[in-house]
């Protein structure tokens, strides 16, 4: 199954595999379900943007503090007035590795400059194969 959303039509369409297609238009929806149903959705995009993984990034910790930030980041998002669905992010950090992090502090240089030192060392090893 397959979901297709419209908002110009504010309809979603269902597909299937050799059937047919069933379409849930708005306009044949009661005022109170339609409300429930965006406020449904709203909680459950903003609620999954909290459910944050434990990483070695954040130590293998989430706090209510962090999940409360996640919170806030989407509920600004969509009170911004902007009509974007998703948050875009221009640049999206690389995931910490710790094994770099004790390159840079052997080498008492900064992460980014153990990352570029290791990937220039594995580059050269690569070109002497």
């Amino acid at each position: 199954m397959k979901k297709v959303i419209n908002t110009l039509g504010q309809s979603v369409t269902f597909t299937f595999d050799g059937l047919d297609s069933i379409t849930l238009a708005m306009a044949d929806v009661s005022p109170e379900n339609a409300t429930y149903a965006m406020l449904h959705g709203f909680a459950a995009r903003i609620g999954d943007n909290a459910a944050i993984t434990k990483s070695a990034e954040n130590k293998f910790t989430v706090t209510e503090g962090m999940r409360r930030e996640a919170v806030q980041e989407m509920v600004t998002h969509y009170t911004s007035g902007s009509i974007d669905w998703n948050i875009k992010q221009a640049v999206r950090k690389a995931s910490f590795n710790p094994a770099i992090q004790a390159i840079a502090d052997k080498l008492g240089k900064s992460y980014e400059e153990a990352m570029a030192w290791y990937n220039a060392k594995l580059m050269a090893e690569l070109d002497a194969m």
